[in-house]
């Protein structure tokens, strides 16, 4: 695997320096579907959707189309962990032997255990650290399928039994599954408009929504309504975060089940930073804490993310905008913070598992009477790194040595050069 910091220095008279955020194809290769485990761009993925991040650095991805749950380690290597590739099914078993139906979305344990949202199977599913493919809530396979059909004005609706225990309980189409330090799930039941809880015993109930009842009405309980609810994330105020992607918004529920507006508005979609309220998105589809505070939301429909910091100000982290052909986001549809605010996205039809490094600097300097660049990023001690330089037959290495890093930052400096625009990229060396 190599990591490629591409930064785009536009250099004006004054002299400014803008930087365009920087991505790094941690998996996969752009726009090439497939499956295929190995390293970096030798990997393939089929529609990658759900991620799930470890305290030892490993990305763990719902393969979607692939029908397989599959697993990248901090060096790179991409494994498949469950599923048999591009064989769907309803099948607990151990590894190649379990079968899934276009998992949605993953969440981890603090002893490592996996929860996967199996949408076409409409079940809870589990998967040891051997392997070992379990379900966990819901009928394998069967779906309840609520009848909003009947407009007739005698028609009482009556609300169906989805809560339970193990097979007792129905979901249809969950998309969206976060772990809570209170050990417990929180599942977004998404075509059934419902928040669940999933106790590690199996035991399911509806603590937000109402079955088959869309809307956007905050409330308690039963009271609240959701339109196709997705990601979700717990904040470290203890709420729950929703992705509620048809009204456009992020909701905030509370332990007891109070469900509020969060960010962004039901009535208005858009594309617009601001104060949290006033912020406008499209179709969020995930959302995870920051680390510095706040969330990163998912935004698949514009091909965006956005950043709520800890004050509620929303501002856009990174859209198809930038003039470098290599930030561009394909139907974004997942994303995970790591403990320094850098964020992998599953970039879901470029076939990609991307990360976006939010923290480096740019900065200009003179050293005797010579304007210098320089370039600050994130690095790993002891790791070479390598500057490029983008032109007509490519990208190219400079003339500069290689830089090795002695701390948890590296940099590197050079002449601006005559021509003041440039786009650069930090290649890290030895994957």
């Amino acid at each position: 695997m190599k990591y490629f910091f591409t930064i785009l220095a536009i250099l004006t008279a004054s002299p400014a320096l803008h930087g365009f955020g920087i991505f790094a194809p941690v998996s996969g290769e752009n726009g090439q579907a497939g499956h295929q485990d190995g390293t970096g761009g030798g990997a393939r993925f089929n529609d990658p959707m759900g991620l799930a991040r470890d305290a030892q650095g490993n990305l763990f991805i719902c393969d979607a189309r692939n029908h397989v749950i599959r697993k990248i380690s901090p060096a790179g290597i991409v494994t498949t962990l469950a599923g048999e590739p591009g064989v769907h099914g309803a099948t607990d078993g151990i590894g190649s032997a379990a079968r899934f139906h276009f998992p949605a979305d993953i969440a981890i344990a603090p002893d490592g255990t996996l929860y996967v949202a199996d949408s076409g199977n409409h079940c809870i599913r589990k998967i040891i650290a051997n392997g070992t493919v379990s379900t966990l809530a819901g009928d394998l396979g069967s779906a309840d399928d609520i009848d909003d059909t009947n407009t007739s004005t005698s028609f009482t609706p009556t609300t169906p039994q989805l809560d339970g225990k193990g097979a007792a309980a129905r979901f249809n189409t969950p998309s969206g599954i976060t772990y809570a330090p209170g050990g417990f799930l929180y599942v977004s039941d998404t075509e059934n408009q419902t928040i669940r809880k999933v106790n590690l015993d199996g035991t399911v109930t509806t603590p937000a929504g109402l079955a088959g009842v869309w809307g956007s009405t905050n409330g308690t309980g039963p009271a609240a309504r959701f339109q196709s609810p997705m990601g979700l994330c717990i904040g470290t105020d203890g709420n729950l975060y929703i992705a509620d992607s048809l009204n456009h918004s992020i909701r905030s529920m509370t332990p007891t089940g109070v469900v509020t507006s969060f960010a962004g508005n039901a009535l208005a979609a858009g594309s617009k930073s601001g104060p949290r309220l006033e912020a406008r998105f499209y179709q969020p589809t995930d959302i995870t804490c920051h680390p510095d505070g706040g969330f990163i939301i998912c935004d698949s429909f514009k091909n965006s993310l956005y950043r709520i910091a800890a004050d509620g100000m929303v501002s856009m982290f990174t859209d198809n905008s930038s003039t470098s052909p290599s930030n561009i986001l394909a139907n974004p549809s997942a994303v995970v913070c790591d403990p320094q605010g850098n964020v992998f996205v599953s970039d879901t039809f470029s076939q990609q598992v991307q990360l976006i490094i939010e923290k480096f600097g740019m900065e200009t300097t003179l050293v005797n009477g010579t304007r210098q660049l320089k370039l600050t990023w994130d690095s790993l001690p002891g790791r070479d790194y390598q500057l490029q330089i983008l032109g007509d037959q490519g990208w190219s290495a400079s003339s500069l040595a290689p830089v090795r890093a002695t701390s948890d930052k590296a940099s590197i400096s050079f002449p601006i050069p005559a021509q003041k625009t440039g786009i650069y990229r930090i290649l890290l060396l030895g994957f």
